[in-house]
């Protein structure tokens, strides 16, 4: 009997998320470099063929693997409609942060990803950026589009990269909270650097809502 069309597209698609579970597992493990198609085969419990198959070759599971962890990251920069603002975005960075501390090996890899020699592998990685980055200006009004917000958003990627993979590799890293606090203060460090600049938009309110923010922190240390 021919088994039905939808049982067969589950099998494929569990054998595909086998797959890229165990990809996963090993880039966390290993550099990229040091990862073959072999060990993913076997580490999946699949033959090489299929992943050929699913992926074309190793940049390709690599990259589907960085589209998931990116997928994961960009749901802690979704804002509902009418939260609030300032409890959402430290939710939406405490989330963030979390998630890389509980996935290290592949967010250091996202990270470094950005250099990677692979354009489209480093596309992934900036993808993520851009995505979280127009979501946290939208959500303080802010046009993403304007130059000089785009300047800030380049240097504050640039801050938060260096930051989380400190973080990261500290063996007594700084508390979460505390992390998310400093970092929305650079946020506020950042746009009262342009705020001068000719072409920026009024911060008045952006400004007060991460201060809004970052003042949460204070008030339950001292609480």
């Amino acid at each position: 009997m021919t088994r039905p069309a939808t049982t067969r597209s589950q099998q494929k698609a569990a054998t595909r998320d086998r797959m890229l579970a165990a990809a996963s597992e090993l880039f966390a493990e290993h550099d990229y470099a040091d990862v073959t198609i072999a060990d993913i085969a076997t580490r999946a419990g699949v033959a090489h063929g299929l992943l050929f198959h699913h992926f074309s070759n190793k940049q390709g599971i690599y990259r589907a693997v960085l589209d998931g962890v990116v997928a994961q990251m960009d749901s802690a920069f979704t804002t509902p409609v009418g939260a609030d603002t300032p409890t959402v975005i430290r939710a939406a960075l405490r989330t963030h942060l979390s998630y890389l501390a509980t996935h290290r090996g592949v967010a250091l890899r996202l990270i470094v990803g950005r250099r990677h020699p692979d354009p489209t592998v480093a596309a992934v990685s900036e993808r993520g950026r851009t995505r979280a980055l127009t979501a946290l200006a939208e959500s303080l009004g802010l046009d993403p589009t304007n130059k000089l917000m785009q300047f800030v958003g380049a240097t504050l990627v640039a801050a938060f990269d260096e930051a989380s993979s400190w973080w990261l590799n500290d063996p007594d890293p700084i508390p979460v909270d505390a992390l998310v606090t400093s970092f929305i203060e650079l946020g506020i460090g950042a746009l009262k650097g342009v705020q001068h600049l000719e072409g920026c938009p009024d911060l008045h309110g952006p400004l007060a809502t991460l201060s809004s923010a970052a003042a949460m922190d204070h008030r339950k240390r001292t609480t």
